[in-house]
């Protein structure tokens, strides 16, 4: 307790006894409460406002590793509120904006997959894949299958495969070329075409297709 703790003045209306509130120090301000301290070394700080009181606080709960992710991203709240920018909010912790993004993403969540990622269970890149989800069915489902494969040890990939565009030209999937076969076979029946696509997949030969 030889650090002193920041407050900054502030009046509540109900209770003309509250002169000061903490910035900075909560935990040794608990810790003088259960040692039945009477007096607590303080530095009253009235030029703070108000973003820099909230900045100051969590910035101080960061490094301590006080909060969860979940009360990490209720903390972002008010700064966003306030139309604070990622970017900004990231400055000003000394985090990266992908640090403030997945936070303020989580939030967006339902509440029940909010406990899974505060109970540890969920990561930054799993939880921007649960977001991106078209629908809760889906996450929860894909919580489902993080929560087995971590009990048994394992890795799963929840990452949302994207639906290719029709007008896209790149390189094929292995599954898409048999995909493709699949749809020319019930259209118009074995041909060519399905022996090139079977050709392109492995399934036939050069020497096989020169015949054909």
């Amino acid at each position: 307790l030889d650090s002193p703790i920041i407050v900054t003045p502030h009046k509540v209306p109900s209770n003309p006894l509250i002169e000061y509130r903490i910035a900075a120090g909560h935990r040794r301000h608990l810790a003088m409460k259960m040692n039945k301290m009477k007096e607590i070394p303080a530095m009253i700080r009235a030029d703070l406002t108000e973003s820099e009181a909230r900045l100051l606080n969590l910035s101080e709960n960061l490094k301590r590793k006080d909060l969860n992710i979940i009360q990490e991203a209720h903390s972002l709240e008010w700064f966003k509120a306030q139309n604070w920018l990622e970017e900004t909010i990231a400055a000003k912790l000394g985090m990266s904006r992908g640090w403030v993004q997945v936070r303020l993403l989580l939030l967006k969540l339902p509440k029940d997959i909010q406990e899974v990622a505060a109970a540890g269970i969920l990561n930054q890149a799993q939880i921007r894949n649960l977001y991106s989800m078209k629908n809760d069915e889906d996450r929860y489902a894909a919580v489902r299958k993080i929560k087995e494969s971590k009990e048994r040890g394992e890795t799963v990939d929840i990452t949302p495969k994207k639906k290719p565009k029709p007008h896209e030209k790149r390189e094929r999937s292995f599954s898409e070329m048999l995909e493709l076969q699949d749809y020319i076979q019930d259209q118009v029946g074995n041909n060519l075409a399905t022996r090139v696509l079977g050709w392109a997949a492995g399934y036939v030969t050069t020497l096989e297709i020169h015949r054909d």
